[in-house]
């Protein structure tokens, strides 16, 4: 794995454990038990302990071990950046607390005004916003700010952010791209969400 491991561990910043713990639940979904064991083990020997079934989802754990979760993963397992849309994509499914948020975004208007503290419910830095949606255009801007750990996670937060998106837009056709990046030159992240 050809990864600057002291710079990622120098991020600061924490996230929930229900990340981290839906994280847990994917790897062993997709790659088995003994999968999820190879990569706990992986992540010891690297020096960077994680035990899954432990984590505690409303507790806070530091966000440069989902990075490195997501890397260890994709490095041991041979993922492509697909596999990493899908653990993404699937975060909003198996994280209790997002479930739970998730039930009261009724709108896009709604979920416009709620995106703020839903991030801060996740992450203790950084912020997140719908700088512009449309409903008759069927499209929608999010601005993601101070979160500068890894080009993986772009790679991951598009697909938390697509399958996010299901829970208020009733389509079977979104799509998101990364317009701008922090990793590119970009003072912030920004995705665009379409939907037919």
């Amino acid at each position: 794995m050809n990864v600057d491991l002291e710079k990622i561990a120098q991020f600061k910043g924490n996230g929930r454990g229900a990340i981290a713990y839906a994280h847990g639940l994917f790897i062993e979904k997709k790659e088995g038990e003994k999968g999820l064991a190879a990569l706990e083990k992986k992540m010891a020997e690297l020096g960077h302990p994680i035990n899954f079934k432990k984590i505690k989802v409303g507790g806070w754990y530091p966000e440069y071990l989902n990075a490195l979760t997501i890397l260890t993963a994709k490095d041991l397992f041979s993922w492509t950046e697909k596999d990493v849309f899908e653990m993404g994509a699937s975060t909003p499914k198996n994280s209790f607390i997002t479930k739970i948020l998730m039930k009261y975004f009724l709108s896009l208007k709604s979920f416009m005004k709620e995106v703020p503290r839903y991030w801060k419910k996740h992450l203790d830095f950084g912020a997140l916003e719908v700088i512009q949606f449309s409903e008759e255009k069927k499209y929608m801007i999010l601005h993601e700010k101070g979160y500068k750990l890894h080009p993986i996670m772009c790679i991951y937060h598009a697909g938390f952010y697509r399958e996010s998106a299901k829970y208020i837009i009733k389509s079977k056709e979104i799509s998101i791209e990364e317009t701008k990046c922090v990793f590119k030159g970009d003072p912030h992240n920004e995705y665009v969400i379409k939907w037919e």
